[in-house]
């Protein structure tokens, strides 16, 4: 069995009956309007009343507004099956017109498509009634001073009137938003149309048709302050104080003629004044929605315009793809992490911006995304020129108002920098431990070499050959250099970082015997071009490393041989007097793109063997000894190829006083 909703029952009840005592009282009083005859009455805001009851509340609502309209007339002459069969009409009107309008109205009435529709089905709802109901009163044989057709002619327009001036009230009751100061100023506008109305109605030379102009800035007043409920107040209390006084034989609808011609007049002028004020009311309302909708539109574009200013200013890369992980915005530092313009990463997936060996990880890291999973990782990408960026990615998912996957945004931070010092640092690791291993041989040879220095010295007091001598002499001179090398080695590794004089010539030889045997096996020649005594305060170990790095590279450069020169002399050109020394080779030379380069951080030109950091180190230990480096390169096959490096270091006077 369906069971009942009590209380949704009992609010329908209750808003029957509110709306049946409501018709009554306004029925009662529309019969009480002058120039009504035979219970047509030539403006009936029950009608207005009861369309607007049904728009808003239901269907339900129509059983009071037909006990309530049969109420009305049951208390009047004329016979009740009569009342009875005007009721039914009343009730049927405005049911049909509520059922046209509830697909095409808008509540409240914002647009004048919502005032056209309302006219138009309201107009025929009443022409329902005005039938009925006229039809009734002329079979009834009830007098109502005129034909059948002019009958339903005053209560078609009648019902109509109250359309006008009563539907609009109901359905935009919320535009009044009557605080105290509005309540005062609605009261204020009210009074000054009553006076001002009151003035007019006295004056014999103001026609009807003028009498409405003068009224109309009123009602823009009521349409401008209160919208559409303002227009509609201010419309019906003009039409009462018009129909009040015009019954008085006061106004200027008099002229007009009979009574039944005061009636058009006046029901003319009700429709021409309550429709501009809901025109008016409308067309207000849909400008301040415009201008309303212009202003939330201006707001969100200088929003947008703030954002894209604070993302495009932003030192941390922006990337937002679709479902189809293409994408849809990059800002301008994501765009030149990767060497690109923004537009040219537009539609291009991720994939298009890794090598190939990460393609699978790739995958992974979207598939986790796309299932909803926020992460945090370190990614891999591949720049427009080939080299590598290394990027801290926050990944974020971004869904749909379904909660589908609609797409992600990441944030990227270039950590490319970073990722190679870890690298370095690791690599010098291994270099720290390689060393100390080879600091740690060469002390442990010593022991054993010295020993076999005194037997040779030993042997050589014994008779022997001319031949076994001869090899004992080749014996103590390999010994000697094994000696030698072991006492470099640990001079190399051995860094006391404590300041002092020391000869740079003796370390520039100590240097270059170290790749001895590397110049050898390339057939590289090497020319020491020594015009100074070349006494320098600093670092030795350091100093060593500088020039042992510059050795290296010019090694690098002659791999099919050449001729490497090292120059010293005194420098006297500038006010810090000091050494000039010079390393140049002839070797394959320097790019001048890369020449701009060369002494940055990780930038290199041996990917596969080099750090980066070589040339960089070089230069910050030369700065620190208060000296300078520069460098000039020559690839042109055409000419003579090659690379200099000239270093200046200040005498050790001059790096005490600086110190």
């Amino acid at each position: 069995m369906m069971r009942w909703d009590r209380p949704r029952v009992q609010t329908k009840a209750l808003q029957t009956l509110v709306v049946m005592a409501l018709y009554f009282v306004a029925a009662r009083i529309g019969l009480a309007v002058p120039f009504t005859h035979g219970n047509v009455s030539p403006i009936w805001l029950p009608a207005g009343i009861a369309l607007g009851a049904i728009l808003i509340l239901g269907r339900h609502v129509c059983l009071g507004i037909a006990v309530g309209a049969f109420l009305a007339n049951f208390f009047t002459p004329i016979p009740h099956l009569a009342a009875l069969v005007i009721s039914v009409g009343n009730m049927l009107g405005p049911a049909v017109a509520a059922s046209l309008l509830r697909d095409k109205l808008v509540s409240p009435i914002q647009r004048l498509r919502d005032v056209l529709n309302l006219t138009l089905f309201g107009s025929l709802g009443t022409a329902i009634s005005a039938a009925v109901g006229s039809s009734a009163l002329l079979l009834a044989g009830v007098n109502t001073g005129g034909s059948l057709l002019a009958t339903m002619a005053v209560w078609c327009f009648g019902d109509l009137m109250g359309v006008f001036l009563a539907t609009p009230l109901f359905l935009n009751f919320a535009d009044f938003n009557l605080t105290r100061p509005r309540l005062a100023e609605l009261g204020l506008l009210i009074g000054s149309l009553l006076v001002s109305s009151e003035l007019l109605f006295r004056q014999n030379a103001v026609a009807g048709a003028v009498f409405g102009l003068l009224l109309l800035p009123f009602v823009l007043w009521g349409a401008a302050r209160f919208s559409i409920g303002g227009a509609t107040l201010t419309c019906l209390a003009a039409s009462t104080f018009a129909t009040w006084e015009t019954a008085r034989g006061v106004g200027p609808f008099l002229p007009y003629g009979t009574s039944g011609q005061h009636i058009y007049a006046l029901q003319v002028f009700i429709a021409a004044l309550s429709l501009s004020g809901l025109c008016l009311g409308a067309v207000i309302v849909q400008r301040t929605k415009a201008e309303a909708a212009l202003a939330r539109e201006e707001k969100l574009r200088q929003a947008q315009e703030q954002y894209r200013n604070i993302i495009d200013t932003t030192n941390e890369g922006v990337w937002i793809m679709d479902s189809d992980f293409r994408t849809t915005f990059v800002n301008r530092r994501m765009a030149e992490m990767l060497g690109c313009m923004p537009e040219e990463m537009l539609r291009r997936t991720p994939f298009d911006f890794v090598f190939p060996e990460d393609v699978p990880s790739k995958k992974a890291d979207l598939e986790r995304l796309s299932n909803g999973g926020r992460d945090i990782f370190y990614a891999r990408y591949r720049r427009k020129d080939g080299s590598e960026l290394w990027a801290l990615v926050s990944s974020t998912p971004v869904s749909s108002a379904t909660g589908v996957f609609a797409g992600a945004l990441t944030m990227q931070s270039d950590v490319t920098l970073l990722r190679k010092t870890e690298e370095t640092l690791r690599r010098n690791e291994k270099l720290i431990t390689a060393g100390r291993l080879a600091a740690a041989l060469a002390h442990e040879v010593n022991n054993p070499l010295a020993a076999v220095v005194n037997l040779l010295y030993l042997l050589r007091a014994e008779p022997m050959s001319e031949q076994a001598r001869q090899y004992v002499e080749l014996t103590s001179r390999e010994i000697e250099r094994v000696s030698a090398i072991s006492k470099r080695s640990l001079g190399f590794f051995r860094d006391t970082g404590a300041w002092a004089d020391f000869s740079l010539l003796h370390l520039l030889d100590d240097t270059l015997s170290f790749y001895e045997q590397r110049f050898a096996e390339h057939g590289i020649e090497v020319v020491r071009d020594y015009i100074s005594f070349a006494m320098v305060r600093g670092s030795r170990s350091e100093m060593q490393q500088v020039f042992a790095n510059l050795i290296a590279n010019s090694l690098d450069a002659m791999s099919g041989g050449g001729l490497l020169t090292v120059r010293v002399r005194d420098s006297y050109g500038s006010q810090t007097p000091g050494i000039a020394v010079e390393v140049q080779d002839t070797g394959v030379g320097i790019s001048s793109n890369d020449l701009k380069r060369i002494f940055e951080p990780f930038f290199t030109t041996k990917p596969d063997t080099g750090t980066g950091l070589g040339l960089w180190v070089a230069r910050e230990i030369i700065q620190k000894h208060g000296g300078t480096i520069a460098v000039r390169s020559n690839c042109r096959p055409a000419e003579k190829s090659g690379t200099q490096f000239s270093i200046f270091l200040p005498s050790p006077v001059a790096a005490k006083v600086s110190a």
